[in-house]
């Protein structure tokens, strides 16, 4: 029978550090009887059942049917409301054998425990109050982050800078309209204030609203850039550089260097963080007619990747300057980073005006080219108020696409006080733009909403 994550009447556990060998494992149990129930499986039961709120006890995990042990282990007791999920919980600390853990879970569930669903305890965190969405979706982004400034950015959303930006907003339209419905209901002396204009304070309000909506919408460009990393792809005819530049940024050799053209027939792909951002560094084959149907699959790759890319690092070798090909494809990617390799060597003419002069062989000119790929990152994100660090910056498309609906709304509610609509038009737009800022909070939501969004989870967040 399939569970839903409303079904909140069994207790729950699941391991909550991945899986596979390792020193330590975690494995988290929530839900009613929890503290009961994991004393049966633990000795000395009477530890674990008396113990504290946030208190550890040493023991054995056990099989109460005949009292065989399976490990020895550490529990955290948590009670309720004072834990994560707002339930009784309890998690064992465990060596990280695949053997234990499937054991002592194997037992839990024989006890009671149903296998907990991908982000079932972030769900139970958010349904009993101790979180809203964007922090239950802010501890799936921290546990993806790739870089620092993502993981920064996650840090704050978790932390509630984002959460209280919605809710401020929300709560200054829920007034807005409060005001406006007062002024529908009752006749205007009875209402203070001098009637509602386009000027007065009411519609500088509603116009406030819209922008600061309007700002936040405008980060998620620098936030999901931070969160899910720049593709950055290099490109360039064979053996100009190409391989020799992306073991430069690594820093290590991992892409095959060889004077023979097309030694790199397919792609390689590595994560590498520059100034706190998550790049993903592609190597790509040479551009050229190709020889073969193998070297012709990695050209077209190559020129599929360069369309997603969000910055393209072409290289020539420049003691053989530019040629049709190079034209070519900078007339269909103009926005690329121009890279004249080979400055090192004396048959090396200048860089012409707009390239970067480098030696990927021996590292010269690396810096110049950090700072110029820094640049086009700050000018992706936005630049300015959107990068600014005191900037909420959201870096979720669900978020995203609530914020532009509302956006729309207060857009709408505005169009509508300057063509001096009636005023139960402005209420009904403010209406929709508070709702959808509730969607985004969680307020307001669904079954269906909350099972894709916690689907998305790991098990055991």
């Amino acid at each position: 029978m399939t569970r839903s994550y409303m079904d909140r009447g069994r207790p729950i556990a699941a391991l909550a550090t991945s899986p596979g060998r390792s020193a330590l494992a975690v494995i988290r149990c929530s839900g009613p009887r929890t503290i009961e129930l994991c004393a049966r499986c633990f000795s000395p039961g009477e530890a674990l059942a008396s113990a504290p709120g946030y208190g550890m006890v040493h023991g054995w995990l056990k099989d109460p049917r005949g009292g065989e042990r399976i490990d020895e282990v550490l529990a955290a007791v948590f009670r309720a409301p004072r834990s994560f999920t707002g339930e009784d919980s309890v998690e064992f600390f465990c060596h990280g054998s695949g053997a234990v853990v499937a054991r002592a879970l194997a037992v839990l569930e024989e006890q009671g425990f149903s296998p907990a669903l991908p982000g079932e305890f972030s769900f139970r965190a958010f349904i009993n109050g101790k979180t809203d969405l964007v922090k239950a979706e802010a501890i799936n982004e921290l546990a993806n982050a790739n870089c620092e400034a993502a993981r920064q950015d996650a840090l704050d959303r978790l932390g509630g800078t984002l959460s209280k930006a919605y809710k401020e907003l929300r709560d200054e339209l829920l007034d807005l309209l409060a005001e406006l419905e007062a002024r529908l209901d009752y006749p205007a002396d009875e209402v203070e204030g001098e009637g509602l204009e386009v000027e007065s304070g009411l519609m500088a309000h509603l116009r406030n609203c819209r922008e600061r909506v309007r700002h936040l919408a405008e980060g998620y460009i620098a936030g999901k850039l931070r969160q899910e990393g720049a593709l950055v792809v290099v490109a360039g005819r064979p053996n100009a550089g190409k391989s020799s530049l992306f073991n430069l940024i690594l820093r290590e050799e991992r892409a095959i260097v060889s004077p023979e053209p097309g030694t790199t027939r397919d792609w390689l792909e590595v994560w590498v963080e520059l100034s706190g951002y998550a790049l993903r560094l592609v190597d790509t084959a040479g551009l050229r007619q190709a020889s073969g149907e193998i070297e012709a699959e990695g050209v077209k790759r190559s020129l599929e990747l360069s369309a997603r890319a969000d910055i393209v690092l072409y290289m020539v070798d420049g003691r053989k300057g530019l040629v049709v090909e190079d034209e070519d494809y900078l007339a269909r990617y103009p926005e690329t980073i121009r890279l004249w390799n080979k400055t090192d060597l004396d048959e090396c003419p200048e860089p012409p005006p707009g390239w970067l002069g480098l030696s990927a062989k021996k590292g010269i000119g690396l810096p110049v080219l950090e700072a110029a790929v820094l640049a086009k990152l700050t000018a992706l994100s936005g630049g300015g108020a959107a990068c600014e660090k005191e900037t909420p910056r959201l870096a979720n498309s669900r978020q995203k696409h609530l914020l532009d609906q509302c956006l729309a709304a207060l857009e709408a509610a505005q169009a509508s006080a300057d063509r001096g609509l009636p005023l139960d038009a402005l209420a009904l737009d403010i209406r929709e733009a508070a709702d959808y800022l509730g969607q985004i909070s969680g307020e307001i939501g669904s079954e269906e909403v909350f099972d894709r969004i916690f689907g998305a989870f790991c098990l055991g967040k």
